[in-house]
């Protein structure tokens, strides 16, 4: 018990520090939405309205909680690796991310509970541009933006035969900013970027609580020829009504040309950077500065985020296979923000995914590989970006392995017992996601994805020792 506890302090830690998407398109909007996969599903292209498992929690829909059998402590992460193109240029970056943290605790046959730890967005950008007007005018802009935003969540899943329902109650929290740079055409032909810049930053921090719900019904079908062969075929619906973040937000924006103030400052050869670490920041809210021309702080204001919908079908036999297809669907033209130029931007967005798994040998587990359960599948989206009348459309493919662990739990009676269970899984994921064309961007990515699930019945009084 106390080795669990660690190990959830450890994973809270690296949740913290680790939870990043880079991205150039996570400038848009809420930035870059994780979509909360467990590994098991992510690596089967995506599933999850339909998906349930007894072995790990699909937050996407709570109905799914109540498959669980045993105390599970779920935990997902994957190492990314993007090539990051242009007409002219390339860049490589890597990055580690810890997708889903949550444990889970059946209280009845019927009920399972559950908290979870699960990021919900990212901005972590780059961008570079020059604007050219004529010959002897341009100018140079610099975005950047970071800040996570995660969602604490608390779930329960109920069951009653083959009909299920849950609900997720999460409170959503973090920062985000968002940093503009602008160095002008100087004299001599070149960008100057230290006596002439503009620097406009925005700092928004959410806090407030939201939900999700769904339901699943599984409708099991005999085969005709084989009366000992039942086919389940599980549908799925979930999703969330739109939120409406109010007074629990504020943003700090302001405005500054810092060419005098920086040649005030400047006694020795400091570059802009130091110039905005150790005299701009510690100014910002207290002092006005020489060059501020504009300065707005602890402004609350409204974010809307807009209704989700998911609807998917799954069709298994036991443990020996599964395949499905899911569908998700989310009006972000209906966003709300504090960036009304980057709202503009936005669109509805969809995604479909189909996958599925296979094992070998459902009856005879005494070969290695007879026991494993492999997976594929692919996913399709229309991401929520348009930027300049292009759209901005992600795919990839998956694959991955399920891996046993042979555990001892108790059963009902409180009598010890072995049992299999696929505590991890390991995949690789590979997509693409924008495009070259009217000078964006498109990224490659690659993706190693690992999935811990650990089981175990607690609160039983054991007869026997």
């Amino acid at each position: 018990m106390r080795n669990l506890f660690i190990l959830l302090l450890t994973l809270v830690s690296l949740q913290s520090a680790h939870a990043q998407e880079h991205t150039p398109y996570s400038r848009y909007g809420l930035g870059y939405a994780f979509d909360n996969n467990n590994a098991q599903s992510s690596q089967m292209g995506g599933l999850g309205a339909a998906f349930q498992s007894a072995e790990s929690g699909n937050a996407i829909n709570p109905a799914s909680y109540s498959a669980l059998q045993y105390t599970t402590l779920d935990v997902s992460f994957s190492g990314n690796f993007t090539t990051i193109k242009t007409q002219t240029q390339k860049a490589k970056q890597s990055n580690f991310s810890l997708n889903n943290l949550s444990l889970y605790f059946p209280i009845k046959k019927y009920w399972v509970t559950g908290v979870g730890l699960l990021p919900f967005s990212a901005k972590d950008y780059f961008i570079s541009q020059t604007n050219t007007f004529d010959t002897s005018n341009a100018v140079k802009y610099e975005y950047e933006g970071s800040g996570t935003l995660y969602r604490l969540s608390w779930g329960n899943g109920f069951r009653y035969k083959g009909f299920s329902v849950g609900f997720n109650i999460g409170y959503l929290f973090g920062k985000m900013n968002n940093n503009t740079l602008a160095y002008p055409l100087n004299k001599y032909g070149s960008f100057d970027n230290e006596a002439f810049t503009t620097w406009t930053f925005t700092n928004t921090k959410v806090s407030s609580f939201i939900w999700n719900a769904g339901a699943q019904y599984t409708l099991p079908i005999k085969s005709k020829k084989d009366s000992n062969k039942i086919y389940n075929i599980t549908f799925g619906l979930s999703g969330s009504a739109p939120v409406k973040v109010a007074k629990t937000s504020y943003t700090d924006e302001a405005l500054y040309t810092l060419a005098s103030s920086y040649l005030a400052y400047r006694s020795s050869d400091v570059g802009i950077n130091d110039f905005i670490t150790n005299y701009i920041q510690p100014k910002v809210s207290t002092t006005k500065m020489v060059d501020t021309l504009s300065e707005k702080f602890n402004q609350r204001a409204n974010i809307r985020i807009p209704a989700t919908l998911n609807v998917g079908i799954i069709v298994s036999r036991g443990i020996k296979w599964k395949a499905g297809i899911d569908f998700r669907y989310q009006p972000w033209s209906k966003y709300r923000g504090y960036e009304n130029n980057a709202a503009s931007q936005l669109r509805d967005s969809w995604r479909v995914a189909a996958g599925g798994e296979f094992l070998p040998n459902d009856k005879n587990f005494s070969k290695f590989f007879s026991r494993l359960k492999y997976r594929a599948g692919f996913n399709y989206a229309q991401t929520n970006i348009n930027i300049n009348g292009k759209a901005i459309n992600e795919f990839g493919i998956n694959f991955g392995i399920g891996i046993p662990l042979l555990i001892t739990v108790a059963n009902d009676d409180g009598l010890l017992q072995k049992a299999l269970v696929y505590a991890f899984s390991v995949g690789f994921e590979a997509g693409s996601r924008g495009t070259t064309e009217n000078n964006l961007v498109r990224e490659n990515f690659y993706r190693l994805k690992f999935g811990i699930s650990l089981s175990d019945k607690w609160f039983v009084k054991r007869k026997y020792f």
